[in-house]
Formats: C-alpha cells, sequence, structure tokens
C-alpha cells in the first residue's frame, strides 16, 4: 500500500495554543477584597444619607452657650423624688399607675442662661386635664435656662430648683380644708394641689375669661390643730431636644 502524503501546513492555518493556567488567588486576597468592596458600598450609602440632612446632623456637637434658644424635656420632682410635673408620658403613666397626682406638658422653650423677668412662668397642662396652666416659680425657671448651658443635642442634667431655700407655710385646720385639704387624714408626704386665679381682674371684668394656674404642694408638718405645707419644688431633670443659636 502506497502512503498517502501528509497535507502541509499553510500560512493561514492557525496553530492553538493553550494559555497558562491563571495562578488562584489566595484565599486571604479574596477575602480583603470582599472587605474592602464592603465597605466602600457602606461608606457610599452613609455619605448619601449625611449629604441628603444638610448640615442639621451637627447639631449633635454644638454646645448650648448663653442666649441660645433651647428646647428641653423636664421632670421635676418634689423633695421625696416623686415626679409632679413631665415632658415624658412614660414617667407620667407610671406615676398615675402609683396613684401620684403628676401633670404632664410640653417640652419647654427657655433662653439659655437668662432669668425669668416676672414672678414665674405659666406651663399649658396637656393632662390630666387641659385648660389649666402649672405655675413654675421664676428661681425654677432661671435655674433650668441656666442648666442647660454647656450641655448638647441629648444632653442630660439635674439642676437643683430650691436654691437651698425652701419655701413652706403654716395652715390652721381650717384654713387648710379651706384650700380643699383632709385634715383628718393628711400624713406627712400627702400631696395637695392647690389652684389660684392668674388674672383677677377677671373677676371684676364680665369680657374677660378667668385663667387658672395650679400648683403641687405637699404636707412635711403636722400637729394637732395645723399643718405646714411646702410649695418649693426640689430638682428638674433635664434632656435637651434642639438647640438654635441666639
Amino acid at each position: 500500500m502506497t502512503d498517502q502524503p501528509r497535507p502541509k501546513a499553510g500560512r493561514n492555518q492557525s496553530i492553538k495554543r493553550k494559555s497558562p493556567p491563571k495562578p488562584a488567588e489566595e484565599p486571604g486576597t479574596a477575602l480583603w477584597k470582599k472587605v474592602l468592596y464592603v465597605t466602600v458600598g457602606i461608606l457610599f450609602v452613609v455619605l448619601m444619607v449625611v449629604s441628603s440632612m444638610g448640615t442639621s446632623w451637627l447639631n449633635i456637637f454644638q454646645t448650648v452657650q448663653p442666649g441660645a434658644v433651647v428646647l428641653t424635656d423636664v421632670t421635676i420632682r418634689d423633695d421625696l423624688n416623686r415626679p409632679v410635673l413631665t415632658t415624658s408620658e412614660t414617667i407620667y403613666s407610671s406615676a398615675l399607675e402609683e396613684n401620684r397626682t403628676v401633670f404632664l406638658v410640653s417640652p419647654l422653650v427657655v433662653d439659655a442662661g437668662e432669668g425669668s423677668s416676672g414672678s414665674g412662668r405659666s406651663l399649658p397642662i396637656l393632662a390630666p386635664q387641659s385648660g389649666a396652666n402649672y405655675t413654675l416659680f421664676a428661681q425654677e425657671y432661671s435655674a433650668i435656662a441656666t442648666g442647660v448651658v454647656g450641655l448638647h443635642t441629648g444632653g442630660t442634667a439635674t439642676v437643683r430648683l430650691d436654691g437651698n431655700v425652701t419655701d413652706e407655710r403654716f395652715y390652721s385646720v381650717e384654713e387648710f380644708e379651706q384650700l380643699g385639704g383632709d385634715f383628718a387624714n393628711a400624713t406627712i408626704g400627702t400631696e395637695l394641689v392647690l389652684a389660684f386665679i392668674e388674672n383677677p381682674e377677671a373677676l371684676y371684668d364680665n369680657t374677660t375669661a378667668p385663667s387658672y394656674a395650679v400648683r403641687t404642694t405637699h404636707v412635711v408638718n403636722r400637729s394637732t390643730d395645723s399643718v405646714t405645707l411646702r410649695f418649693s419644688h426640689a430638682t428638674a431633670d433635664l434632656t435637651v431636644s434642639n438647640v438654635r443659636s441666639g
């Protein structure tokens, strides 16, 4: 048998060559790449959120300076550490469950570092019944306005309200019961809410409706024929929620 001649390779006939195998990535390198991708993605999202907030997020670093307008939550307590007035619905509900006398009000707007120019401040009551105001003495408002100085948004502080001076008044049995007290069952710590007219001239003017304010007191001393009521409050727990430059 005659051998057939083998065809010669032409110029246009390509010769396939195998590519050299790619070196496999080391496990540590692949892990770091994944971490880098995730980190970059998170950073991008954070930057997007921050940019959408503008400069308002910087308020958390802003320290309250004198003259700034501050919105603050507050819980005022007596010398037995019982809340008598609060902006916290949680504290308000807990006090009611304990059968305590407590009033719910809106957060306070105060001028940081500035005292009250009058005899006090009236705070509209939200609950248990609206329509009346709660009265803060001038020194109490001043203590709160001074107490927020140096705090930042979210910062907290507890300030003294009585200034080591307590406001106590003596009442006979008859006077105490005229105020609405029950002398027979009154004991040390018994709470009593007193109401008074803020605009006495309304009693003589038929065109003006009287406005009422209340103040929580409690019995600090009792004898067989008299009681002593304390009108001053002890402390205020503050939490700054917003700061605006003055």
